[in-house]
């Protein structure tokens, strides 16, 4: 389960009216799955299963797209080495059937991982896949560094057909502790295929035939304006795996549908809309959460509950003076109102964001275990909310002025700050800053788009508004209102709220593939919206990939081409770097230790503040349980993450409406 981008927009979590008063700390987590007892060889075949989604796939090219809705299609055209159970985390066979290290023990350990390749799995296009191909495909992604899988291949140093009974060794440069799922996860290419391909960015593989996988399906209808199919191969070995047969939750045997289908819709209003009228059986990730009521109302309609496996937010780009600063950064935390987010605007359907990693992975969370409380914790709300009374949405602007005027940080130690008394880092981790960057004072309005808002006073930074500073006042990317309209209300009221302050801050509206670009290829923007969703459960990878050095551009030299996943460019100052402890956890082979450092890693990034955690998501999927049946819930992401999961379980009702 690799890494992938969505909008952050309504994402299928907006609603209309009032907080129904849902508990946002809840904890999914709990819930397991159902026992599945179904007999697969009972189970009625055939049929498409159709999916909605709000946005266009940005491609289908495995090495140049990140983005979730593409790998919702991508995820059935390939396979990939080994595979991570929704259920427990376990790392389980998929064309791997075993593997190992060795030498990954002391000073300057420098592992060997043998593996071995499942015989008898085959492209869509018949040819067989081979050992050949699978270490071509670790050699071609080490030449070309495609930036979905730069943090994945940097260690590698080789890998060559195995000269013992193993068939493949790859030699890592340091220890890796979750090897088997990063390095041996990655998706697998047809040499055949891709030799002839030089410049994999161009590459289009619809107009080459492909793509071509040995995955369960291959792509017979791409028209990505309207709809896109998977039709599903006669035979799918992967899918009849002996842990998938003792899994006392999953399904072997699947898919048991003909093909799914993927439709395009322009809005999520639109998309919402397909569902009640029974146009399409479900719909990407969650519905909007004031439609819940209505499809559990509904006959022949059903909500597949599941918890989120990343996380919404807002990210700064650190390469640009304010945002450079730990103090302005946190000061950003204190003017978003998370109860207007999470139960005005989600009706509690999301819970309150705080680190990054959302709650459903406690091993690697700081308030998981010992004296932490999940969510709802003093040390997990340091950067809420500040309005001027605990049950105020108005904002405290005088207690923030004087937060940057006095040139505070939130550290790691207790304190109280803007009103809130705040118990200390859980982990004994600080912040890499303990006083502010730069000198902050407040005087007359000069900003066109303060003057306009009826502010009292203007932020000056060492002397200067930042207006004058920048050429302009902040930027604050936002998608369109149509396509994301309780986002956009939100926006409008973080924004009023940064004015109110005195912080010049005005809109700019991108479309989600737009603002692609404009903030993973070009670092182009101030303040960016997006999600994540498939972060790793065991946190080293994920950390790594989005808030390591590694993986972001410095622009030391012209802008690289490689879409990497830091664009905030946190970790490049040293002021504002998680640097140690992600290497120290990415290396570390000791599960407990690593979970350890990871807790550290994790606060360490929260008090730094490159991103502000919004919500995380508690999913609900819906679906048309009226024809269909087999859908696992209480997983991560049943609707987006693990999609292809449920996609594999789903059948027709033995009726076969």
């Amino acid at each position: 389960m690799a890494l992938t981008l969505a909008g952050c927009s309504d994402g299928g979590n907006s609603g209309d009216g009032q907080s129904t008063g849902n508990d946002s700390s809840s904890e999914t987590e709990n819930d397991t799955p159902a026992q599945n007892t179904t007999d697969p060889n009972e189970v009625t075949r055939g049929g498409t299963f159709t999916v909605g989604m709000d946005q266009q796939p940005k491609g289908i090219n495995p090495l140049s797209t990140s983005s979730a809705y593409s790998w919702s299609i991508l995820d059935f055209v390939y396979c990939w080495g080994t595979t991570i159970d929704p259920v427990n985390f376990n790392v389980n066979p998929s064309a791997y059937t075993e593997w190992t290290v060795e030498n990954a023990e002391g000073d300057d350990a420098s592992p060997d991982v043998y593996f071995n390749v499942r015989d008898g799995l085959t492209f869509s296009d018949g040819e067989d896949l081979t050992v050949e191909d699978v270490i071509f495909t670790y050699n071609y992604m080490m030449e070309k560094k495609p930036g979905r899988y730069v943090s994945a291949m940097e260690p590698v140093e080789t890998v060559e057909e195995a000269d013992n009974d193993w068939d493949v060794h790859m030699k890592l440069a340091q220890p890796i502790g979750t090897y088997d799922s990063t390095q041996l996860q990655v998706p697998l290419l047809p040499k055949h295929v891709w030799e002839n391909v030089d410049d994999y960015q161009a590459y289009q593989p619809q107009e080459n035939g492909g793509p071509i996988g040995a995955g369960p399906g291959e792509i017979t209808t791409y028209s990505p304006d309207t709809a896109i199919e998977v039709t599903f191969r006669d035979e799918a070995p992967l899918q009849n795996l002996q842990w998938l047969k003792d899994h006392e939750n999953l399904l072997a045997g699947g898919p048991f549908i003909d093909s799914v289908r993927f439709k395009i819709y322009g809005s999520q209003s639109a998309l919402t809309q397909a569902f009640l009228n029974g146009e399409i059986d479900t719909l990407y990730s969650s519905i909007e959460t004031s439609k819940v009521e209505q499809v559990q109302n509904t006959e022949g309609m059903s909500i597949v509950k599941g918890y989120d496996t990343g996380y919404a937010h807002y990210s700064f780009n650190l390469r640009r003076t304010p945002l450079d600063d730990t103090t302005f950064r946190q000061v950003l935390g204190f003017a978003y109102d998370d109860i207007y987010w999470t139960q005005q605007l989600q009706r509690g359907y999301v819970q309150e964001g705080d680190f990054v990693m959302p709650p459903g992975y406690s091993a690697v969370r700081p308030d998981a275990g010992g004296d932490g409380e999940l969510l709802t914790g003093a040390a997990t709300q340091a950067f809420t909310f500040r309005g001027v009374d605990a049950s105020s949405s108005e904002v405290n602007v005088e207690g923030i002025r004087q937060f940057l005027t006095d040139g505070q940080v939130v550290t790691g130690e207790s304190g109280s700050f803007v009103g809130m008394d705040y118990p200390g880092s859980l982990t004994d981790v600080s912040a890499g800053q303990s006083e502010a960057k730069h000198d902050y004072t407040f005087g007359p309005v000069e900003s066109s788009v303060l003057q306009d808002a009826d502010v009292d006073q203007e932020i000056r930074v060492n002397g200067e508004t930042i207006t004058s500073m920048n050429d302009g006042p902040l930027q604050m990317l936002i998608y369109p209102a149509k396509d994301s309209p309780k986002a956009a209300q939100m926006v409008e009221r973080y924004v009023n709220n940064l004015r109110s302050v005195g912080i010049p801050i005005e809109r700019k509206v991108m479309t989600f593939n737009t603002m692609l670009n404009a903030v993973y290829a070009n670092e182009e923007f101030d303040i960016f919206p997006m999600s994540w969703s498939s972060l790793s459960p065991f946190g080293a990878s994920s950390l790594y990939s989005l808030f390591h050095s590694d993986n972001a551009d410095d622009h030391s030299e012209d802008n690289t081409d490689t879409l990497l996943n830091n664009p905030m460019g946190y970790g490049l100052f040293e002021d504002a770097s998680a640097d140690d402890l992600i290497s120290q956890c990415r290396t570390e082979m000791d599960t407990e230790t690593r979970n350890n450092l990871a807790k550290q890693a994790v606060e360490q990034i929260y008090l730094d503040f490159p991103t502000m955690i919004n919500s995380y998501s508690q999913v609900q999927w819906p679906v048309n349980s009226g024809k269909w049946t087999g859908f696992v819930g209480n997983i991560p992401g049943p609707g987006d993450s693990y999609l292809g999961t449920n996609i594999n379980q789903v059948h027709l009702k033995d009726s076969g409406n």
